[in-house]
């Protein structure tokens, strides 16, 4: 079984927990693959389910993109903390991470560099129901920073992705991370190559 779904929201308080206290993790930490795919199967939280696991919600200005309350101040403090060493199932976990995942409709994205003993890959995450780019980041980089990949926001915007007429225009800049010059061009090549039946086009305006 693949760990593809490792890019999908989990909760940081579950996986610290099973880290923690799990025996069959711990037994099974000599075996990389079944160790990554225990931390995913136990905690897998569907996105639509993310903020049944986080309450209260995150608030962030949408103005100035600050935080307003302590959910949001976390998720910031999570960013900025250091990944610990690699552990097991940091190697299958990275190698397994596809390059883009676009939820249809309107969201807000990130664009995140990911780093495993001197090796880099850029993902592109817009996820359904998620209403802030620094949420799309957490639910992403958290399961990854627990196995021990580096996981930095390169940029983030909008995507709008239009099944019906195999559309997608990316667009904008994250209020909470900053604009990044290059970061729309770059998302849209990557959704380019990895969603090559639709007509991709992309803008640094708008928010």
């Amino acid at each position: 079984k693949n760990l593809t779904a490792i890019t999908a929201p989990i909760d940081l308080g579950i996986i610290a927990r099973i880290a923690r206290r799990s025996a069959l993790v711990q037994r099974a930490s000599s075996h990389a693959p079944m160790r990554a795919l225990l931390l995913v199967t136990l905690a897998l939280v569907q996105a639509q389910h993310y903020h049944q696991h986080h309450m209260p919600r995150a608030k962030f200005d949408d103005q100035t993109g600050a935080p307003l309350n302590d959910a949001a101040r976390a998720i910031l403090a999570r960013h900025s903390a250091t990944a610990p060493a690699p552990g097991a199932g940091a190697t299958e976990a990275f190698d397994s991470l596809v390059d883009v995942a676009v939820a249809a409709g309107t969201w807000k994205f990130v664009l995140l560099e990911c780093e495993l003993d001197g090796r880099r890959k850029r993902i592109v995450r817009a996820l359904q129901g998620l209403k802030y780019h620094a949420e799309n980041y957490d639910v992403t980089a958290a399961p990854l920073k627990a196995l021990g990949v580096h996981v930095r926001v390169v940029g983030g915007g909008r995507i709008k992705r239009d099944d019906a007429a195999k559309t997608i225009s990316v667009y904008g800049y994250s209020k909470t991370f900053g604009r990044s010059p290059g970061c729309n061009e770059a998302t849209a090549e990557m959704i380019r190559a990895a969603l090559p039946g639709y007509r991709v086009d992309w803008s640094d305006e708008g928010y």
